[in-house]
């Protein structure tokens, strides 16, 4: 004879610092019902969309939120009429066998630990709730112990009839770390399709005096994106320094990369980048501090945590690589791939954005752009934007000859970093850049 208790569900801690989000999207309504751990609700707060599963198995009897409302921490979401343990389950919801739960896996980058859920993109959450399959009990096979499909298939015990018409990158990954796809690489818009309107977005249609326009709400997390960036512009004097590097034989290096231990490790020359960054931080220390304005003190960390930003359809977010000085290329590109993925598919949390020392944007991936004026984050005092490296004609030894050109834009806090210390600092980075075998050895 089955029971049930009335059970309040109230929004949770989403982050250190963090208090209210915005409802993104409701997946249950009331009088439906839902499964212990199947997505309940998306909340977006401070650049990351944080997916809420339902803490119990049962049924929706009130939903106290619309999507789009303003919510905070503590708050009461749904209300449930919940099975008690013990209720025996329908035929059709026979639960499968589980295996001895798993911690769930961390990234192992050395150093960024995240205490987040099982990692998996949201198809193969899909194919796992299909399957009656708990994501934690599988130890995943992926990049920083990724849940996979194919994971999920040996779980189930036997091949998907019908499987997913489009697999992502770190879904068709079998053994870590394998990079499929070119990391952080930001999502370019889409082209419109032809007969369509590339004016026409959602909203509600209005009027000015030269004719109609669409109303559309911030986000919430374009809102902190406003308010971070206008913070950012109005309080730090920036000062941005154009260069140069050659990076042909870094190029050349990259392609002929071979990692016995990891035969299917891809190079992208942002890895590269990012541990020349390290190494120049390291040589030009000011660069990797901070200004402590209320104590009136300059405060040198000895930690090197790395923002990469990255292009996602609610705006750009800067996950971290943490001690991604002590890092090798190939460590630091296996740590590009789990950001970036985790990042485009809305899988990390509020945390995986903080604790930044210097930020790199790679705004070359996005299109063919050179150089830029990128904005500091604040508490930085340095930001490097990548342009699309290009084939230039290029003078060595007195002869023309054809190169490959990475453009570099790098904005410093004139209020720390004069020319002084960043002229040294960008010639060790392009020293670096143009001869990478100093640091690959």
């Amino acid at each position: 004879m089955s029971t049930a208790m009335a059970v309040e569900f109230k929004l949770p801690d989403l982050g250190e610092g963090v208090h209210e989000g915005q409802v993104v999207k409701l997946h249950v309504r009331a009088g439906e019902t839902i499964r212990e751990d199947a997505p309940l609700m998306e909340v977006e707060t401070d650049k990351a969309a944080v997916e809420i599963p339902s803490p119990v198995t049962g049924t929706v009897t009130r939903c106290h939120v619309e999507e789009n409302e303003l919510v905070h921490v503590g708050d009461v979401m749904f209300t449930f009429d919940a099975a008690e343990a013990g209720r025996p389950a329908a035929a059709s919801e026979a639960p499968p066998q589980r295996t001895a739960t798993t911690p769930t896996p961390v990234v192992a980058t050395g150093g960024h630990v995240s205490g987040r859920r099982t990692p998996a993109s949201p198809s193969v959450r899909r194919i796992a709730r299909e399957r009656g399959i708990d994501l934690s009990s599988i130890h995943g096979s992926g990049p920083g112990g990724r849940v996979t499909r194919a994971d999920v298939e040996a779980a189930s015990g036997g091949a998907f009839t019908n499987p997913p018409k489009v697999m992502s990158a770190e879904t068709a990954t079998q053994r870590p770390p394998v990079v499929e796809a070119t990391p952080v690489t930001p999502l370019a818009p889409a082209a419109p399709r032809a007969g369509t309107n590339p004016l026409a977005v959602e909203g509600t249609e209005d009027s000015d005096e030269y004719g109609m326009i669409v109303r559309q709400p911030l986000s919430q997390a374009r809102k902190t994106i406003s308010n971070v960036m206008s913070t950012a512009w109005t309080t730090i004097p920036h000062v941005t320094d154009c260069n140069d590097a050659d990076i042909t034989e870094l190029e050349r290096m990259r392609r002929e990369f071979a990692d016995p231990d990891h035969p299917d490790r891809r190079l992208t020359v942002l890895a590269f980048v990012v541990r020349a960054v390290c190494r120049a931080l390291q040589s030009v220390p000011i660069l990797n501090a901070t200004l402590d304005e209320s104590s009136g003190e300059v405060v040198y960390r000895r930690y090197v945590n790395i923002g990469i930003g990255v292009e996602t359809e609610r705006g750009l977010v800067a996950p971290v690589i943490r001690d991604a000085d002590r890092m090798t290329v190939g460590q630091i590109a296996d740590a590009l791939e789990i950001i970036s993925s985790n990042a485009r598919s809305a899988s990390f949390g509020v945390n995986d954005t903080r604790g930044g020392t210097y930020t790199i944007s790679n705004a070359g991936a996005m299109g063919p752009t050179r150089y830029s004026t990128p904005i500091i984050q604040p508490g930085q005092v340095g930001c490097l934007a990548l342009g699309r490296a290009r084939k230039m004609p290029w003078v060595v030894d007195d002869e023309i000859v054809p190169r490959l050109i990475l453009p570099l834009s790098h904005s410093m806090d004139h209020r720390l970093v004069d020319g002084g210390r960043e002229i040294p600092y960008i010639g060790h980075l392009i020293e670096d850049l143009q001869n990478p075998m100093r640091f690959m050895i």
